[in-house]
């Protein structure tokens, strides 16, 4: 006889299981997994739990929406909850024991690129347990696959505690992945405008700043937008030498009469004439000199308003930040070995090779990126004690100092690369009564008045520098080449407020309007007599002019790139523009196959070698001249 139950389980007392607590439970999981991450990360930081102060609270609310998401979305996917938290929690320990020890090593926060890069990772992974580097690494990968196998089994096997009924699971897993996808490509989504106004920003420029406002999952997550590079079809040695064209890869010798090389890259360097606005006075009196003179004319940039590593990264390397998925920024995620550039192949042609930016050495990476493109030393901000200043910027007049002082011991060459930082914005800074050249007219609105005003006044203090060092270098007896040129355009205003009202933008977009709203002004000078040149090319194709200037032969790389510069001189991202003065269709720079000698198979040929360089095997770097005379058939 079967026992009758002391509570009868009729259908009025039967409840279906709510799945609103247990939503509930990954929210709050969220917030202790985040906050135990950052406070954990703050314990052991230089500056202890003070950190914690300069993190925003929206980021933070944006970072415990991220792991809820991940959680929901590994829910849906497995059914069960435990096995989820559990997985989110072993990634999030494992990801900010690795940050920790890299801030402990070299001061750096943990980069997505890292993961990307294996010998990263393994250096970084044994000294977690000192002295047991081989161990550490061996034991700790068997207990991740232990790990995984038991949560497969749990889940082949096990019964979910906490069950999602079908439509629940699409709908958990649908609303987890919009937010994530919302999250991560907000950069180029209308909500960024949002996050702006609250102070949230993907401070690329600057990974430690982006760091401490942000925190560790914020700023990995937006990181790893658009790491991939493609190579634009089929990749192998064979292919790369091919797409060279039959050039010679040794790498330049010594010259019998050597050529300091001086390159100034000035902060937002542009002719504001260009308005057709009137000025009481030119703001560029001696470079406009300096353009009639000596080749000179008008470079594409990739940025406008800011990138200015992507501008720099192109002329160094001769490679373009246009194959590189928007958004990147090759100093950061693709600069991980050493790189053919100006300064390594100068460095081998026996020069000194001297980086100067009055700026924080850890700006886009640069005190990381520097030595592996074969710069001798780096003088940054540390090396400019009590420095004369223009507005909140070391003086120009302070660079033009140390590039004399370099230039003065002619024991051996110098090819010096100098970034200047006085022409950077802000320029709605209060006036300080030392702004001498107006802005004539009333197409202007008062903020944009302020914005140029200020900015012409740094363009001035800046022709003046520039003034005090070519006339001191005019007179050297050895030879010496001076490249100045812009960066980019500067930023004046949101939404490019003083461009529109002077009349110089407006929409819609063109190609001729892309070009003309990327063209900063270059001017090649020499102490020495060179054949003049009008010059309207992207900042990339110039790199092969300089070492011909200084009589240099070019390897194979920058040979192809000075030849494809004759076909097309203008690659940008959004724009193709062939030596006849021809608008292209930038979609086919994705174009895998072209026919052979037509611009698209040039334009193959580029993106090829650019990934071979920086993700592939580097076939195309250059040899030493034994080498080369080895490796001929």
């Amino acid at each position: 006889m079967v026992r009758r139950p002391r509570i009868p389980q009729t259908l009025f007392f039967q409840k279906p299981r709510s799945n609103l607590w247990p939503l509930v439970g990954v929210l709050l999981a969220s917030v202790v997994l985040v906050g135990v991450m950052e406070l954990t990360i703050a314990v052991f930081s230089s500056t202890g739990l003070e950190s914690i102060a300069q993190r925003n609270a929206l980021s933070m609310l944006l970072s415990v929406g991220v792991i809820s998401a991940v959680m929901s979305l590994l829910w849906a996917v497995t059914n069960r909850l435990g096995i989820s938290l559990a997985l989110v929690a072993s990634a999030m320990l494992f990801t900010l024991t690795l940050h920790i020890r890299k801030v402990q090593l070299i001061d750096r926060p943990l980069m997505p690129w890292d993961f990307l890069e294996w010998r990263q990772v393994t250096s970084l992974a044994p000294t977690l347990v000192p002295g047991g580097g081989a161990v550490a690494a061996i034991g700790s990968g068997l207990l991740m696959v232990a790990v995984l196998g038991l949560m497969a089994r749990g889940v082949a096997r096990g019964q979910p505690r906490y069950p999602l009924p079908k439509a629940g699971r699409r709908n958990v897993a649908l609303v987890a992945l919009a937010y994530l996808l919302v999250i991560i490509f907000q950069q180029h989504l209308p909500i960024r405008r949002a996050f702006n106004r609250f102070g949230i920003y993907h401070q690329v420029w600057d990974q430690r700043s982006n760091f401490q406002m942000n925190g560790l999952t914020l700023m990995m997550l937006w990181n790893w937008e658009g790491l991939r590079l493609e190579s634009g079809g089929d990749y192998s040695q064979a292919q790369v030498h091919a797409a060279l064209g039959g050039h010679s890869g040794a790498a330049p010798a010594v010259p019998a009469e050597p050529v300091d090389v001086v390159i100034i890259m000035a902060e937002s360097l542009w002719d504001p004439t260009r308005l057709g606005l009137t000025f009481s006075e030119d703001p560029l009196p001696y470079l406009r000199s300096l353009m009639q003179d000596h080749s000179s004319g008008q470079l594409v940039s990739p940025a406008f308003g800011g990138g200015t590593a992507n501008a720099e990264f192109e002329l160094l390397t001769g490679m373009s930040s246009a194959f590189a998925p928007e958004g990147s920024v090759p100093y950061q995620h693709y600069v991980l070995k050493p790189v053919d550039a100006l300064p390594s192949l100068f460095r081998r042609a026996g020069y000194r090779t001297v980086a100067i930016h009055p700026f924080h050495a850890f700006y886009w990476s640069r005190d990381v990126v520097y030595p592996l493109l074969g710069f001798d030393a780096f003088q940054s901000l540390t090396d400019f004690p009590s420095p004369r200043l223009e507005g909140p910027w070391v003086s120009d007049e302070e660079v033009v100092d140390r590039i004399l002082q370099e230039l003065a011991d002619e024991r051996q060459p110098r090819f010096l690369m100098a970034v200047t930082m006085s022409t950077h914005g802000p320029y709605n800074l209060p006036l300080t009564g030392e702004e001498k050249i107006e802005v004539q007219g009333d197409r202007l609105s008062a903020d944009s008045q302020l914005l140029l005003k200020n900015y012409v006044h740094k363009l001035r203090q800046a022709d003046k520098a520039l003034e005090r060092l070519l006339q001191q270098l005019a007179s050297r007896k050895r030879k010496t080449l001076v490249v100045v040129f812009g960066d980019h355009l500067p930023m004046l205003g949101s939404d490019y407020a003083a461009y529109r009202e002077a009349g110089y933008f407006h929409e819609p977009w063109t190609d001729s309007q892309r070009e003309r709203m990327a063209e900063v002004p270059v001017v090649l000078w020499t102490n020495f007599a060179t054949p003049r040149e009008d010059l309207h090319l992207s900042i990339s194709m110039l790199s092969p002019r300089i070492l011909e200037l200084a009589g240099l032969p070019l390897p194979g790389f920058f040979a192809f790139v000075s030849e494809m510069s004759t076909v097309l001189p203008v690659v940008r991202r959004d724009v193709l523009r062939s030596a006849k003065g021809e608008y292209l269709p930038v979609d086919k720079k994705d174009a895998g196959t072209a026919e052979p000698g037509s611009w698209e198979d040039w334009l193959r040929r580029y993106r090829l070698l650019t990934y071979d360089r920086l993700a592939g095997e580097n076939f195309s770097a250059a040899q030493s001249q034994g080498a080369v005379s080895a490796d001929a058939p």
